[in-house]
């Protein structure tokens, strides 16, 4: 076994072009099916987290078709843990000429902390939160230059309203967006009173109980509810999130498809060539009593080592490139999100496998087609210590030519004494000494 791995080190070694060229085409197939998964996993993470918002916890919106809707007006059922009522309204933010959106929500801070509790900057709890007052995302504060205690000036409904700045929370919970601009929190019955409205809020979120499924909670509540008045709809739609992650992650699949087209091509040639250049050693191999499968053996345990130490260097370097990626997916993102690098352990794993299979399989079908030939070019040329030339195997030109040749002598010599004949009786071509000469000729020949 020492001799056998030392006869693989020393074929890698010496052929360091080689070598690197199939380390390289695994490496690169290996980390591209690795990103290819990780990066489905990851976008869809960012995409249920952005999805959540400011749902939370809660998996299913009940809204009223005509208007507002009462807390008291979703029957108290089993399915059903928490419900909380939430307000909304729109705004307008100047600032030096610069118009941004601010949407206003409104909710029972009780009720709205057990779905979905907002995180302020400095850890803290939401305590005496009345009046005009506001708490507003990192985000929108550090782009403004505004700091707690400050007081900023919203156009809601065409007139200026000013608001004590309360608090700045984490870009995160309620706060998410799914667009662009940022979104406030205020006190329910101050944006009651600036919306006039009085009649309920504008949706009920509501957590499902224990482990109550998304579609039994919607069916329980379409059930106790009137269809006609009451739209009950999922807040987060997991099929569209995974058709979001699968079409980002389908061009790197398509990409690592075509990477492991090239490296199955690479290691197939590249071992035609190794295959032909072994041929003494495979015949060495033979005469002391290896047999062919031992032999294949031994050569699919040095694709087995490409196949390897590619898999295990490329699932590192996907990591990097993973990162990379999502970086930049992050910054094309309108709502701003940070895409979390989420590494999927199937994929690494699945990755790694498919290196090595690629590997094993590219160099599994052209050895077996050079051990046969191997034998017989190694008994021919180094039988007794004399080198014969060894059978060409394919198509020969030297036989070729020489059966050729056989095969129309007969019709030369047929046609040269019918010419004999024609210039004895003086019919061929007259008196001209060019065709004198051709008869001499072809009268010394025959």
């Amino acid at each position: 076994m020492k001799i056998i791995l030392k006869y693989i080190l020393t074929n890698i070694q010496e052929r360091k072009v080689r070598t690197a060229v199939m380390l390289l085409s695994i490496l690169l197939s290996a980390m591209l099916l690795f990103v290819s998964f990780s990066i489905g996993v990851s976008y869809e993470s960012a995409q249920r987290k952005m999805a959540r918002g400011m749902a939370g916890s809660a998996t299913v919106s009940v809204q009223n078709v005509t208007g507002g809707i009462y807390a008291g007006d979703i029957p108290t059922l089993p399915v059903i843990q928490t419900k909380a009522g939430i307000l909304e309204g729109t705004s307008l933010y100047h600032e030096n000429g610069y118009y941004e959106t601010v949407d206003l929500l409104a909710a029972d801070i009780d009720a709205l902390n057990q779905i979905n509790k907002p995180r302020l900057r400095n850890g803290g709890e939401i305590t005496n939160f009345v009046g005009y007052q506001i708490i507003l995302p990192d985000r929108f504060t550090s782009k403004y230059g505004i700091e707690k205690g400050d007081t900023i000036t919203l156009q809601i409904g065409g007139s200026p309203i000013d608001f004590e700045v309360l608090e700045i929370a984490a870009y995160d919970t309620v706060f998410l967006r799914h667009t662009r601009g940022a979104t406030a929190l205020l006190p329910l019955e101050t944006l009651k009173e600036i919306l006039g409205q009085d009649n309920g809020y504008s949706e009920i979120l509501i957590e499902a109980a224990g482990h109550t499924t998304t579609n039994d909670l919607i069916s329980e509540l379409r059930n106790a509810l009137d269809t006609e008045k009451y739209r009950v709809s999922e807040i987060v739609n997991e099929m569209q999130i995974a058709a979001d992650a699968r079409q980002k992650s389908m061009p790197f699949f398509l990409i690592s498809f075509f990477s492991l087209t090239m490296s199955i091509f690479i290691i197939y040639s590249s071992y035609k060539v190794i295959t032909l250049d072994r041929l003494p050693v495979i015949g060495t191999f033979r005469s002391i009593g290896a047999t062919k499968k031992a032999v294949t053996r031994i050569l699919l345990l040095e694709s087995l080592f490409y196949g390897c130490i590619g898999g295990l260097i490329g699932i590192p370097v996907g990591i990097f490139v993973l990162k990379a990626i999502l970086q930049g997916m992050g910054k094309t993102l309108s709502q701003g999100i940070e895409i979390p690098v989420i590494i999927s352990l199937p994929g690494a794993f699945l990755s790694f496998t498919v290196a090595v299979t690629v590997s094993l399989l590219s160099a599994w079908l052209p050895v077996p087609q050079g051990k046969p030939s191997a034998d017989k070019r190694c008994c021919f040329r180094h039988s007794g210590g004399t080198s014969y030339p060894a059978p060409a195997d394919g198509w020969n030109w030297n036989h070729s030519i020489c059966h050729i040749s056989i095969f129309a002598a007969p019709c030369i010599g047929k046609y040269a004494l019918s010419c004999r004949r024609l210039f004895s009786a003086g019919t061929y071509c007259g008196d001209n000494p060019c065709n004198t000469d051709f008869y001499q000729y072809f009268k010394r020949s025959f």
